[in-house]
């Protein structure tokens, strides 16, 4: 057995041996090569550039592209349109019904914005062509309500034309005509004609654009009323210088006589002792006559008429009116109402009816009656009308 191992060791030992000696042979041939295998030493050399026609250009490499980067095209619903202003895309909308609805309700808005309280609409259009294309992405497309807000906030974007009339009634009141008359004292002023103003209905069209008035004109002009003019008297009528009213001996004949009655006779309108004149007394003017006379002394009527004032006035108190035939008026003041019963407005008395009774004042003997004789609005002095 021992013989057996030690040869094993043998053999083991000489393979490495040979092993060995294959790896260090060829390192040990490569190490003792002789010098003298190259004729020359090595010269690294740099090629000069080359000219003329063999030379090879340098070229700068060409940049690297910048990408393209592409928006894609909008989704709009299948049957969208684009609505057209005088050819021009304004916005996109879902379908042709869609934007008539909304040019519709646009216009109805604009039709009666800023219209006065007594204007009429006339007429309300488009000012622009409009037409629908297929939308081809070229505007934005809008929602119903967000086209139609937009359209509020700028009216320019579909013009609107639209025309509205207005009626008023056009009042003119006529110049007063102004006369003088020496029957009024000085400084007096009195109103024969009140007048009437004319009414004209007067009928004006005005043209708005954008909402905007741009033009107004009238287009009819109707006359429903004829005017008058006011008549009012200016008196000029002064006391003589130097003269002084005497009661005791006034100016019978102070003022002038009116226009002489064709049918008419007038009588006192009672049976009294006449105490004051017609004309200027201590600077007021007196524009009838007075009478005093007993308490329920009767007041009769001093010519034929009608009843036309019943009541109070300032300075006279309680008057009766009546108007005569030929434009004469009768006014007579009792002081206080002592009417006869059933004396009424427009009630007819004949001359000489009683129409009241003087009243009793308390402490007095006697009562006091005033009388004025007008015609057309002007008093004149009574006793040019009544018997002497």
């Amino acid at each position: 057995m021992k013989d057996t191992a030690k040869r094993w060791i043998l053999i083991g030992s000489f393979a490495l041996i040979l092993a060995a000696l294959a790896i260090l042979l060829p390192l040990l041939a490569s190490r003792t090569r002789p010098a003298s295998a190259f004729s020359e030493p090595l010269t690294i050399i740099t090629p000069e550039p080359e000219t003329g026609e063999d030379a090879i250009a340098v070229r700068t490499p060409a940049p690297t592209p910048t990408p393209v980067i592409t928006t894609p095209r909008p989704v709009y619903p299948e049957k969208a349109v684009n609505l057209l202003v005088n050819g021009t895309p304004l916005f996109a909308v879902a379908n042709r019904e869609v934007a008539e609805q909304l040019v519709r309700i646009f216009l109805d808005e604009c039709a009666y914005e800023n219209l006065s309280g007594n204007a009429i609409l006339l007429t309300a259009s488009i000012d622009a062509q409009l037409a629908t294309v297929p939308a081809d992405g070229s505007v934005e497309y809008l929602e119903f309500d967000v086209a139609l807000n937009l359209l509020r906030k700028d009216r320019s974007l579909i013009p609107v034309r639209r025309t509205a009339e207005r009626v008023e009634i056009r009042t003119e009141i006529a110049k007063p005509k102004t006369g003088r008359t020496p029957l009024l004292p000085k400084g007096s002023r009195i109103f024969r004609k009140l007048g009437s103003p004319s009414r004209t209905l007067i009928y004006t069209e005005t043209l708005y654009k954008e909402g905007l008035p741009v033009s107004e004109a009238e287009t009819l002009n109707t006359p429903v009323q004829s005017g008058s003019a006011r008549s009012e008297l200016v008196g000029t009528y002064a006391l003589p210088a130097g003269s002084v009213y005497d009661p005791e001996a006034p100016n019978l004949s102070e003022g002038k006589a009116g226009p002489k009655p064709a049918s008419l006779s007038f009588v006192a309108p009672i049976r009294g002792k006449l105490t004051a004149y017609y004309g200027l007394q201590t600077g007021e003017m007196h524009y009838g006559v007075d009478y005093t006379a007993a308490p329920e002394t009767r007041v009769v009527a001093p010519e034929s008429g009608t009843v036309v004032f019943l009541g109070e006035r300032p300075g006279l108190g309680f008057v009766i009116d009546i108007r005569h035939d030929e434009g004469f008026v009768s006014r007579i003041a009792v002081g206080a109402n002592t009417a006869v019963p059933g004396l009424l407005l427009e009630k007819h008395v004949n001359k000489g009816d009683v129409i009241a009774h003087l009243p009793a004042t308390e402490g007095a003997k006697v009562s006091v009656l005033h009388y004025e004789l007008l015609h057309d609005g002007v008093p004149y002095n009574p006793l040019f009308y009544l018997p002497s």
